[in-house]
């Protein structure tokens, strides 16, 4: 029997994850085996660039470890992509990003695509990230629940109206041809929201970045691809002070 393909999402904070096994466990399958992470050190949430700033020591020991423990990919659970690249100098097996993944997915899909997410203070980093990723000439703007992300789950009805009305106003104010969840923490949203647009008459796609996400890390596990070691030469991890990261492989 061929062993299963292990994914790992790591989610760069500290707060507890664990209301997200549910749809977690929906994304595992026949040889697939997803499972999630969270940081022993680092901010509760990713709401500015201090924060995710603070979140890639937490990170780069989670991937250490990880890759340490037969993962075969890893998935940054966050819009803002925090430590992408050193993760991927600090590891040979694949890390994926999951704004990377979602916008290039939007793109495929339409011609042009906006961003619904949990804060407008956000909208600075989504921007930068757009452009980094080389599509912002096809990324019309977010729009904001202004819901914290560590009440999300809490206000959860609220949070999915709000995400609804707002992906409406992309679509209709400025012209956006996809709309991505712009917070990890909005995972499972995305089949209402595209229901509401619906009933509307608009066929519009609607990409939950994470389950996306780890469907393309699949995808390279299987083909035998990881990142580039011309892009990102790999480094050799030593001893930080203050810092226990552990070893590579």
């Amino acid at each position: 029997m061929t062993p299963a393909i292990k994914i790992v999402i790591i989610t760069p904070v500290t707060m507890d994850v664990t209301f997200y096994k549910p749809q977690i466990d929906r994304l595992c399958r026949a040889g697939v085996d997803v499972t999630e992470i969270s940081l022993t050190v680092g901010p509760a949430s990713i709401e500015s660039r201090v924060d995710e700033a603070m979140a890639v020591p937490g990170m780069l020991a989670a991937a250490l470890e990880a890759e340490r423990a037969g993962a075969h990919a890893l998935v940054i659970s966050c819009m803002s992509d925090p430590g992408l690249s050193a993760l991927r100098e600090a590891v040979a097996i694949p890390v994926v990003g999951v704004a990377q993944v979602s916008m290039a997915t939007a793109a495929t899909l339409a011609h042009s695509f906006g961003i619904v997410t949990v804060l407008g203070r956000l909208a600075p980093v989504l921007q930068a990230n757009a452009a980094h990723c080389g599509y912002e000439r096809r990324y019309v703007g977010c729009r904001a629940v202004e819901i914290p992300v560590l009440e999300v789950h809490r206000r959860a009805r609220e949070v999915q109206e709000g995400l609804s009305r707002l992906a409406l106003e992309l679509v209709e104010q400025r012209g956006a041809g996809a709309v991505i969840l712009g917070c990890g923490a909005l995972m499972g949203c995305a089949g209402e929201i595209r229901g509401f647009l619906a009933e509307r008459g608009l066929a519009v796609p609607v990409i939950d970045p994470v389950p996306a996400t780890v469907a393309f890390a699949v995808a390279l596990v299987e083909q035998g691809l990881s990142h580039s070691s011309i892009s990102y030469p790999p480094c050799q991890v030593k001893s930080y002070e203050g810092y226990e990261l552990g070893e590579r492989q």
